[in-house]
């Protein structure tokens, strides 16, 4: 008995001493594992301070400007063609200061030292999974502030990913914004240029214009000294007009002297004509050439013409005091610009009589020389 109680209490030595060695070794990982659990819990409230406890709601989209894509021309547009930039355009992601995860209650803190389930008795629940094992995760456990702190992080990771891919569309439009705004300020700087050019231009036309109403004005002087001088020949057409009146009338009472010439009564000669014949051979070797005179009436049915002479060569044909008898001479008419096979030549007529104190003389057309019909200032030349 006496060796078994030795050998007995030297068990109990060596296990005491080894018991004594665990605890010093248990002691450090205790504390060890004590702080990090301390750790870890005050991590994950760290954490859960910067996850949204919810995800952004849906909110109405805004009615935003977009951007005008027609081409820029001087023709007007009404409804000018625009972007669909803001049309699928996620405004809830611009949402701030959502709320996060409260984790720093007693109620969380103490489910994050909660490994196993405990039922309503506070007994450990089995894992339906495995009968052997106790449940670790479930209601009131820590697993489940873990799962909830995993699924809001993964949805707020999926809205960061969204954002940044949203901001890549909203970087391409605004590279597209710049590009065309770059391009926009090169044509505006083309346009300002042409528009000092034009400013400049109209300055000078300005110049111009003041120049020309200057000019105007002179003009307009100009034209009431012709206003002026119209009235003056306005006047003097009126006496024209009674002059030609006047000539009309001796016209008509010419042709009634023509007619009593073109059938003279039986034993009447024309008066003038007599000797005429002798001295129109006579005078047609003395007369000078040239133009003569104008036709100012004829009647081509009776194949008469009544011929205004100058002063110089009434003279050479009646002598200076105009006393001579008239000579039944040939002369020939013509009309400047007339284009016939005989060119401006129209017909040949002979002297009848001479119209005393008028300058007038009848002549016979000659119409076996005749090209054209007559007409007034018809040029007579011999």
């Amino acid at each position: 008995m006496g060796k078994v109680l030795r050998v007995l209490v030297v068990l109990v030595l060596v296990i005491g001493v080894a018991a004594l060695v665990m605890e010093i070794m248990i002691k450090g990982k205790r504390e060890a594992l004590v702080g990090r659990a301390h750790k870890f819990e005050e991590g994950i409230k760290r954490i859960a301070r910067t996850i949204e406890s919810q995800p952004p709601a849906d909110v109405t989209p805004l009615s935003l400007p977009e951007r005008d894509i027609s081409e820029v021309s001087a023709r007007e547009i009404e409804n000018p063609e625009t972007a669909t930039f803001w049309s699928d355009y996620p405004f809830k992601l611009e949402q701030d200061n959502l709320p996060t995860l409260d984790y720093d209650t007693d109620a969380v803190a103490v489910q994050l030292r909660q490994y196993y389930q405990l039922d309503a008795e506070g007994n450990k629940v089995q894992d339906p999974r495995d009968p052997r094992r106790y449940a670790t995760s479930g209601a009131g456990t820590m697993q489940e502030v873990l799962d909830k702190l995993f699924d809001r992080a993964k949805a707020q990771n999926a809205t960061l990913n969204t954002t940044r891919a949203e901001l890549r569309k909203v970087r391409e439009e605004l590279v597209d914004v710049i590009n065309e705004h770059n391009r926009l300020k090169r044509n505006s700087r083309i346009d300002k240029k042409t528009i000092e050019d034009l400013n400049a231009t109209i300055a000078r036309l300005e110049g111009e214009k003041a120049k020309l109403q200057g000019e105007v004005e002179n003009l307009n002087a100009e034209v009431a000294d012709l206003q002026a001088e119209v009235a003056e020949k306005t006047a003097e057409i009126e006496h024209q007009k009674e002059t030609i009146l006047n000539r009309d009338t001796t016209i008509a009472s010419l042709h009634k002297q023509v007619e009593k010439l073109m059938n003279p009564r039986p034993g009447v000669t024309v008066a003038g004509s007599g000797g005429g014949s002798a001295i129109a051979d006579n005078l047609e070797n003395a007369l000078s050439p040239g133009d003569k005179g104008k036709v100012v009436a004829f009647d081509d049915n009776l194949k008469f013409a009544v011929i205004e002479f100058d002063s110089d060569f009434m003279r050479e044909l009646l002598g200076e005091d105009l006393s001579r008898g008239l000579p039944q001479i040939e002369m020939m008419v013509r009309r400047p610009g007339l284009e016939t096979a005989s060119g401006d030549f129209v017909t040949r007529i002979r002297l009848r009589q001479r119209v005393r104190d008028q300058g007038l003389v009848i002549a016979d057309i000659l119409i076996d020389w005749q090209q054209v019909p007559l007409e007034q200032n018809d040029v007579v030349y011999f």
